[in-house]
């Protein structure tokens, strides 16, 4: 009698991997895009009203946050409640460089890239262009620093924009 072979286990890839969307960045727009997915959390927000999600990737900042001059390189909004926020909602960015050397040499100064995630309470305007938003005073929001070919971020919403 032949035995079953068991077939080796392959690694998990990446999510962002074998998506949709790095497909079409990566067939569109070279090695000039990319993708990133962050998982972005808030707890302790009111269950009342709609909220606007903007999520915002930074090839590198001199700084902890990025500057008002500062552009980013892949940006994405999307209306939420305080519930989905609650359970965590995954986001998906395309990001667009120059090129993927600019990355690279931004990288090689030892400054990392960065993810920005904030709400603002209201009904969302998202025909807003995203790339321009930037926190304001009372804005909950949050940010984390990733590593050069990290493309799944989670960002936890708990600061408040004081200035």
């Amino acid at each position: 009698m032949a035995r079953d072979k068991r077939l080796p286990m392959k690694r998990p890839r990446p999510a962002a991997a074998g998506s949709w969307l790095a497909l079409l960045a990566a067939t569109t727009l070279g090695d000039a895009a990319g993708t990133l997915r962050a998982e972005v959390r808030a707890d302790g927000l009111s269950d009342e009203g709609v909220y606007r999600l903007v999520v915002q990737s930074y090839d590198s900042t001199d700084g902890p946050v990025p500057g008002q001059d500062m552009r980013p390189v892949g940006s994405a909004q999307r209306a939420v409640t305080a519930d989905e926020l609650r359970h965590g909602v995954n986001v998906n960015l395309v990001e667009i460089r120059q090129s993927a050397a600019n990355a690279s040499a931004a990288n090689a100064e030892g400054r990392r890239p960065l993810v920005v995630a904030w709400i603002e309470a209201g009904q969302p305007d998202l025909e807003f262009d995203g790339r321009t938003a930037r926190p304001r005073a009372g804005n909950v929001y949050g940010v984390v620093k990733r590593g050069a070919q990290q493309d799944v971020v989670q960002i936890s919403l708990d600061r408040k924009v004081t200035a």
